[in-house]
């Protein structure tokens, strides 16, 4: 029929063969995913906003004399192409069964997952919020969390609780880390403006903090959100990353966001992926900043495990690094890829080797099983 898309016609040859609705939703979203996989923006996020992150995190941990291998938690997608990005550029390990140290959270498409990657240590078919209440608590602490969602992580919801039930899981996740040093790679869609008042009501609060207050006006002229009226995605920007900075100050962390990067996704989705690393403050030896720190996940008045002196620290730490985020942009992936038609066609060419890699990928010998 004239004038039908290719997901429309794929929608109908699926109905006529009849097919049930639940598994061509399921066969559209692979298409979907399969797509979105061999993109140069995703890779250059791969790249840059994960591989070269980990990897400077690894040879930190490294200087201080820790080399065991990484503990990885991610939401990876049917192809979990970032497992193999990552343990390609030999920063997760892998033997004969699977992936011993890499636990994975996806309620949609955590079965796929698994027949690609094999055994792994631990798997939740929730969503990532709902795992991080109960299922996962176990497997903590992790070296590096990848929250990588389509949907936001605030949205506006009138029941505060459901408006910031993923923002929960997140900083569940600081309280189960116990103080061990990690990072937090982070990404999000910010396509729901409706969370606007909530975004705007937590800014409201920084223009009465001096450091915020002298860089604002200095960037922006007025104590005012008309910078955002007409761009929700560099509010989101701004806001989410303070939020991640009150968990880490709540946790006696500094925290150093390492990337930042806005693009579009397939369906023209407003992304935004940051990368975080969490520097527990206070211990006296560096390897101590990569092992837990306190005998307990939860604290209350009775069992509080921070000295006020590291509280100092990391009000002071938090302080410094609210006005970081007004002076810096996200990188506009598209229009780095634009001005660079050799490394976009390198991405392309690098992400399309991640699609169904593990039918190309035959391990030869236990020497090519571990890395």
């Amino acid at each position: 029929m004239p004038g039908r898309s290719k997901k429309e016609e794929r929608e109908r040859r699926l109905e006529e063969e009849g097919v049930p609705r639940k598994l061509r939703e399921r066969a559209e979203r692979q298409v979907t995913f399969s797509v979105w996989d061999r993109n140069p923006i995703k890779q250059y996020v791969r790249r840059f906003g994960w591989l070269e992150v980990i990897q400077g995190f690894v040879e930190r941990r490294l200087e201080a004399g820790v080399d065991r291998p990484l503990r990885y938690l991610t939401i990876p997608g049917p192809n979990a192409s970032d497992i193999r990005f990552l343990w390609q550029a030999g920063l997760l390990y892998r033997d004969t069964n699977g992936f011993p140290y890499v636990v994975i959270c996806d309620r949609d498409n955590a079965d796929e997952a698994l027949k690609v990657l094999g055994a792994v240590r631990g798997v939740s078919r929730q969503s990532f919020d709902e795992a991080m209440r109960y299922e996962l608590h176990g497997y903590f602490p992790f070296d590096v969390i990848n929250v990588d969602i389509c949907g936001a992580v605030i949205t506006g919801d009138t029941e505060r609780r459901r408006a910031l039930r993923t923002l929960a899981g997140i900083r569940r996740a600081f309280w189960l880390q116990r103080g061990q040093g990690f990072l937090l790679l982070l990404t999000t869609s910010t396509d729901d403006i409706s969370a606007r008042k909530y975004l705007e009501d937590t800014l409201l609060q920084n223009f009465h903090e001096d450091n915020f207050q002298r860089t604002y006006l200095d960037r922006y002229g007025a104590l005012d959100f008309s910078p955002f009226q007409e761009d929700y995605r560099a509010l989101v920007s701004l806001v989410l990353p303070k939020a991640i900075g009150k968990m880490a100050r709540a946790r006696g962390y500094r925290v150093i966001e390492r990337f930042a990067a806005k693009y579009n996704s397939v369906g023209g989705h407003h992304m935004l992926c940051h990368s975080f690393e969490l520097e527990p403050l206070g211990a006296i030896k560096p390897a101590k900043k990569y092992e837990t720190c306190f005998k307990n996940i939860f604290w209350d008045e009775l069992n509080e495990e921070l000295s006020n002196r590291v509280l100092r620290q990391a009000t002071d730490a938090y302080e410094d690094f609210l006005p970081t985020l007004i002076r810096r942009d996200p990188q506009d992936i598209a229009n780095i890829l634009r001005a660079a038609p050799d490394l976009e066609a390198e991405l392309r060419r690098e992400a399309e080797s991640l699609i169904r890699w593990w039918e190309s990928d035959k391990l030869q010998g236990a020497d090519n099983e571990i890395c």
